[in-house]
């Protein structure tokens, strides 16, 4: 009996309204009937020319996520597929956040805050011991660095760094060796890359412990520092994924210019956009700008051309700028109707369903317009006004880019409610009620002296907004969630940290301590999907787009290392929908181009995706 089923000849009769008698509607409940019998009747589904539809027999429960099946081979992908069932929540649903302090305060030099002192540190999500759990990289500037290693159930273990001095953090396996390294953007040095060499001691019941002390004056356990750069680099924010075909991770990196020269005695020769090609051994340097004010880099596909482009996001009025990636190089282009006039953070996702990416730009603007808001921003608001050029991009409010389907974009910020979101710093997408439709995160305040010396300790204090999607791609506020902190958060981030399927929330705030967010809100069903190639220098699959098909909807997520404002995504990509929907299929664009299909276990489960060639 043959184990195929074909389907094709469906598609043209859906186009033209189905077989006679019946109901277009019902023609697509039968499609993706006859689909998911397919997906998970057949032992193997013969690929088609475009995409590699690869089988695999799942077992679950292996042990550290090992792939323990033998997969039917693909010409071009084969793959390894293990599943663990998420973990049991000890708590009832809440419908909130519950908060959880970690040692840690990102510090000042000083008792006054001063108008760079108050741009805070970044944060860096990842599994760096490889035992499943997701470890925290906090970056610091007057303290200490520091490792949280993930110890379950939100109890987390402090390792340090013998310096601070950092913005942004990247967790990322440099050298393609299986082990995820740590490199932080410092504020007076080169980017600080430390080497991950996968050895952990073993403690009682052959656990893993982390080491406190450090082997050697400047050295950290666990860690080989490596200089991987000129001297007279900097960095501010940087990006990491394959830029050039050949399948290991490209660089790009680009400083805040008017920080930077305070700390180079003015030399400006190390600053700029630089994309560094890695080349094994080393990384070559091309200059795109030999000058930015940037606090913000996204590596996404801004023309569908399925590269990965440069977004850089400028403060100080200076425009956003894009390149695209060419047969000739990178060639800067214009790409946006409207930007923000100051570029605080990027970030980017799925928000209507429709297969594509929206851009989110956060930039200042208050977000009540109270007596008490508009005096607290009056002096700064005088000196923040709009630049009259003609045809100036510019606006002083969040800009949300929003495909036209024609190669253009809308900024369509204000028509679903995300325009004012206060003094924000990073943003961030995510399905966090896991009803299907990705939901937006803002961290905000600001303290300074220069700039709010009218102001109690000179801190314009104002709450993080959380914003639901209501399913049509709008936002509106929910407070009840319990995300409403005025601690003065900087970097953030999401990830599940308990393994329970649900998205947690880290933030780094300037001069309170770091926060985890537990998230107990009563949602739906996930998935989260880990995508391994060890066989290749990009051991992370960075740059990778996954689809999730589900009996209410079709979401798309893509892997990157860093977003929102100096922070280190986690490779491990979450999927939310309905309570009453089922996974049907899961398809997987690998970073080299090469495609994937297969289908997936039931919901609230760990899919771990090991690409075997």
């Amino acid at each position: 009996m043959s184990n195929r089923i074909k389907i094709k000849p469906l598609i043209p009769l859906l186009k033209q309204g189905g077989f006679p008698g019946f109901s277009r509607k019902i023609m697509v409940g039968l499609f993706w009937a006859l689909l998911a019998i397919a997906l998970t009747s057949c032992q193997q589904i013969e690929p088609s020319s475009e995409t590699d539809v690869v089988f695999v027999t799942i077992t679950p429960g292996s042990p550290n996520g090992a792939p323990t099946s033998t997969p039917a081979v693909s010409p071009a992908v084969s793959l390894a597929i293990s599943e663990q069932p998420h973990r049991a929540s000890p708590y009832p649903c809440e419908d909130r956040f519950i908060p959880h302090s970690l040692e840690h305060i990102t510090a000042i030099s000083g008792e006054i805050v001063k108008k760079f002192g108050s741009n805070g540190a970044g944060l860096a999500i990842n599994d760096l011991d490889r035992d499943g759990d997701l470890d925290l990289v906090l970056a610091n500037l007057a303290g200490s660095n520091a490792i949280f290693w993930n110890e379950g159930d939100f109890a987390f273990q402090k390792q340090e760094f013998p310096f601070g001095q950092s913005r942004a953090v990247s967790i990322v396996d440099i050298d393609g060796d299986g082990w995820q390294d740590i490199v932080f953007a410092r504020r007076e040095t080169a980017p600080s890359v430390w080497m991950n060499d996968g050895t952990f001691q073993k403690g009682e019941n052959n656990q893993k412990t982390h080491r406190q002390s450090s082997a050697q004056p400047g050295q950290i356990d666990g860690f080989t520092r490596l200089d991987r750069f000129s001297p007279s680099q900097r960095a501010y924010t940087f990006a990491w994924a394959d830029l050039d075909g050949d399948v290991d991770l490209d660089l790009v990196l680009a400083t805040y210019q008017t920080e930077y020269r305070r700390f180079n005695n003015y030399d400006l020769s190390g600053g700029g956009v630089v994309y560094y090609e890695n080349r094994g051994d080393d990384f070559i340097a091309t200059h795109l700008a030999t000058y930015s004010q940037a606090l913000a880099l996204l590596l996404v596909d801004l023309n569908d051309d399925e590269h990965l482009d440069i977004w850089v996001g400028h403060d100080f009025l200076m425009p956003d700028q894009v390149w695209l990636r060419t047969d000739d190089g990178w060639q800067e282009a214009t790409r946006f109707d409207e930007i923000a006039q100051n570029t605080m953070s990027f970030a980017a996702g799925d928000i209507n369903n429709d297969g594509g990416v929206e851009l989110f730009a956060a930039d200042m603007m208050p977000y009540e317009p109270t007596q008490a808001a508009l005096l607290a921003w009056a002096p700064l608001m005088e000196t923040m006004e709009d630049v009259d050029v003609a045809h100036d991009q510019q606006i002083i409010q969040n800009v949300l880019q929003v495909a036209t389907g024609d190669g253009g974009f809308e900024n369509q910020a204000v028509a679903r409610g995300v325009e004012a979101t206060g003094w924000s710093w990073s943003a961030q997408f995510g399905d966090l009620d896991q009803d299907g439709f990705l939901d937006l995160y803002v961290v905000n305040g600001m303290a300074a002296e220069e700039m709010f010396g009218h102001l109690p300790n000179n801190e314009l204090i104002e709450e993080n907004l959380v914003f639901q999607n209501d399913g049509t791609g709008r936002f509106k506020p929910r407070p009840d969630w319990g995300l409403n902190a005025t601690a003065g958060g900087r970097g953030m981030n999401m990830a599940d940290l308990d393994g329970d399927g649900d998205l947690d929330i880290v933030v780094n705030n300037l001069l309170s301590p770091a926060v985890v967010y537990e998230n107990r809100l009563c949602g739906g069903h996930s998935l989260t999907v880990d995508l391994h190639w060890p066989k290749s220098k990009n051991t992370y699959a960075i740059g990778a787009r996954l689809a999730l098909q589900t009996t209410t909807g079709r979401y798309m997520r893509e892997i990157r290392s860093n977003s929102g404002y100096l922070s280190g995504e986690p490779s491990q990509v979450h999927f939310g929908f309905p309570a009453d929907s089922r996974p049907i299929s899961l398809d997987i664009q690998w970073p080299d181009g090469r495609k994937s299909t297969l289908p997936v276990p039931p919901s609230s489960t760990r899919l771990i995706v090991e690409r075997t060639n």
